[in-house]
């Protein structure tokens, strides 16, 4: 790189900005302060900031040409600055970011270069061997920088990541490495990123603009692929932005250049196609602009935290891998998380157990699932509102990978439930009871970024299913009513629909009977188990009825016998200990009376779970006692006969001690 007339350019830059408290260069439009979306604390009435915009476009000759647009806010003309540098004809693609820093793109990576005070541009280094393929033709407008550095980048699967370079300490954040914030963003041929998150999609099939709005602090996605000019944008051979929604567009035909500015209050663009070049911006190879230039009022976005407490006595999770293995997890009562891995489920003395949170305290019951290729995927709830993930590194070995803070600022455990293609999708509420979910956006792949579902004013825990269009999910509604609606695949949700008037304490247990029908099992305002069932899938739910006449303590767990194929109940009593009751016919409703399994007292609601041993499938049930001894009851298999006929003596079980934690 060689300088030019650079350092006049400097000097006159420095001139407007060190003239901004005595000349109105810095441009407000009031009003244009919003929501900082869902669950968000409202943003003061600030204005949204601009000042001067800056804009390059770098010719067929690789020349850099530095422009200025002195009122971005209401749109302006791109003034000629001059030459700045040279030799950018050897990078496929340049980007701009924040004052002075310029991007560049060889097949064998990315580059970076920033002038120094003198305005020389050095040679671009090096930073890093991925983001090649942005050099190819048709990927080179799937990357941008937004307002606070971060390098959005859409790969060649369509997941969308984002990177962060210190120019100042040369490296990346995270150690380089991005989780998938979404996918399917291949539904764009171009992306622009502008501030707090906004990015600007250009539909490849169409050539209409959506908008999206990601809150890094949260991992929520505060809007996503909304629609907000129908008109064919293909025609632009280039868009960048100055930030706060602001657009500049050059003709690949005409070589204008045109100004947009959008305003996501009024959902209108007050500064609509305004001509700010007039020919010869077709010929530049890349136009770019640095995005920091105009700043949002709302930005950063301040989502609230719900307050938490420390839980304690919570149940445990349990669930059986495919390779036959037995995961357990809960969280002790001051906030640890244990793991819990019984290789041999024939053995209880195989059991190896793990406190996988560190100093980390979190809070309710964990969520286990199991990815595609046979690893476990834990998640729980931290202290703080966010949600932490670690996953297994290897189908049955014994090592963790890091945690993945997932963010969230939720105030209930996570549920986890896989999609009927087998995507690992959990759910949970925020501090106004809205319901959230992250989403596989493929199999064994990153979980996306939270998004919304519709629904306000639910407690939980919820409950989640996996039926044969979805995952059916359970919560309380804002008067306790026990309420449903369904998850599907694409993001969307039933609404949400009371099953009577029953209300409820606690979660409710669901079993999916064959044909996709539900019953669900809670406890009423007298601590009684009451249950409702589905005729038809996806039908009315009949009456609520009284599952016997026991008090209990806690919410009830259920399930259907693989031996018997009985709907069978179990719950801790108000005495303490653990009962047992089930239907007498299959499919009936109707229950044996309920059976005291063992005289210990228990910390905790009892789990089951259906699982398969070496004398084959069969249902058992985990509990912790108030020691936190975890207790492993199997079902005795005398109920493998005779499932036709009506059964009124209770199950035996055979309750095993759980080797204690080392």
């Amino acid at each position: 790189m060689i300088k030019t007339s650079r350092t006049t350019t400097r000097r006159l830059l420095s001139t407007i900005a060190a003239a901004a408290t005595a000349v109105p260069l810095l441009i407000a439009v009031p009003g244009t302060a919003r929501a900082a979306g869902p669950g968000a604390a409202q943003a003061l009435p600030l204005p949204t900031i601009c000042s001067t915009g800056v804009t390059y476009g770098v010719n067929a000759s690789g020349a850099a040409i530095r422009y200025r647009m002195i009122t971005p806010m209401d749109g302006g003309q791109l003034e000629n600055l001059g030459q700045i540098s040279t030799g950018w004809q050897n990078y496929a693609r340049v980007f701009a970011g924040s004052q002075y820093d310029f991007y560049a793109v060889k097949a064998d990576g990315l580059y970076y270069a920033r002038s120094n005070d003198a305005g020389v541009w050095p040679t671009p280094t090096k930073i890093s061997s991925s983001f090649g393929f942005l050099a190819n033709a048709a990927d080179r407008n799937q990357a941008s920088i937004d307002t606070q550095g971060w390098f959005w980048v859409v790969d060649n699967a369509g997941l969308l990541k984002s990177y962060k370079y210190d120019h100042e300490t040369n490296t990346w954040a995270n150690g380089g490495i991005s989780k998938a914030h979404d996918t399917g963003w291949n539904r764009y041929n171009l992306i622009v990123a502008t501030a707090g998150g906004v990015l600007y999609g250009r539909d490849a099939t169409d050539g209409t603009l959506h908008r999206s709005q990601y809150d890094r602090n949260s991992g929520r996605w505060l809007e996503r692929h909304v629609q907000v000019s129908g008109s064919d944008w293909r025609p632009y051979k280039s868009l960048s932005s100055y930030g706060a929604d602001t657009l500049i567009v050059t003709h690949g035909t005409t070589g204008e250049a045109r100004y947009y500015r959008f305003d996501p209050d009024t959902r209108t663009w007050p500064v609509n196609r305004f001509l700010a070049g007039t020919g010869g911006w077709q010929n530049m190879r890349d136009v770019v602009s640095e995005p920091d230039r105009c700043r949002p009022s709302w930005y950063p976005i301040m989502i609230p935290r719900p307050a938490l407490t420390q839980s304690t006595f919570t149940p445990s999770a349990v669930t059986q891998l495919s390779n036959g293995a037995l995961e357990l997890a809960h969280i002790d009562n001051i906030g640890r998380l244990v793991h819990g891995r019984m290789p041999d489920p024939s053995d209880v003395n195989t059991v190896q157990w793990t406190t996988i949170s560190g100093n980390e305290a979190f809070t309710g019951k964990p969520a286990l699932g199991e990815h595609a290729n046979g690893r476990v995927s834990i998640s729980a709830l931290n202290l703080s509102s966010d949600m932490w993930q670690r996953n297994q590194l290897a189908a049955s070995g014994a090592d963790w990978g890091p945690w993945d803070n997932q963010s969230g600022r939720v105030k209930e455990s996570p549920v986890k439930a896989k999609t009927p293609a087998g995507l690992l999708t959990q759910f949970s509420l925020d501090a106004d009871g809205a319901p959230w979910y992250r989403s596989q956006g493929v199999a064994n792949g990153d979980f996306n970024g939270w998004n919304k579902l519709d629904g306000t004013g639910l407690t939980g825990p919820l409950t989640a299913v996996t039926v044969r269009n979805g995952i059916q999910l359970f919560a309380k509604n804002a008067s306790g009513v026990l309420s449903t609606a369904r998850y599907s695949e694409d993001g969307s949700v039933t609404a949400w629909t009371p099953l009577g008037a029953q209300a409820i304490n606690g979660s409710a247990a669901a079993v999916v009977y064959p044909g996709y029908r539900l019953r669900v099992f809670a406890t009423d305002g007298n601590g009684k188990v009451v249950t409702a069932a589905q005729a038809t899938e996806n039908g009315a739910y009949g009456a609520w009825s009284q599952v016997g006449d026991l008090t209990v303590d806690g919410s009830p767990s259920a399930l259907i016998s693989p031996q018997s194929g009985l709907t069978e109940v179990v719950a801790k009593g108000a005495d303490g200990t653990i009962h047992s009751t089930g239907e007498t016919i299959q499919g009936s409703g109707t229950w044996r009376n309920w059976q005291q399994v063992s005289a210990e007292t228990s910390g905790t609601a009892p789990t089951t779970f259906n699982w398969t041993t070496s004398t084959g499938p069969s249902w058992a049930f985990v509990y912790r006692t108030v020691n936190h001894e975890t207790r492993l009851s199997t079902v005795n298999p005398f109920l493998a006969r005779g499932a036709g006929k009506a059964v009124t003596k209770a199950p035996s079980f055979t309750t095993r001690t759980l080797p204690a934690p080392k």
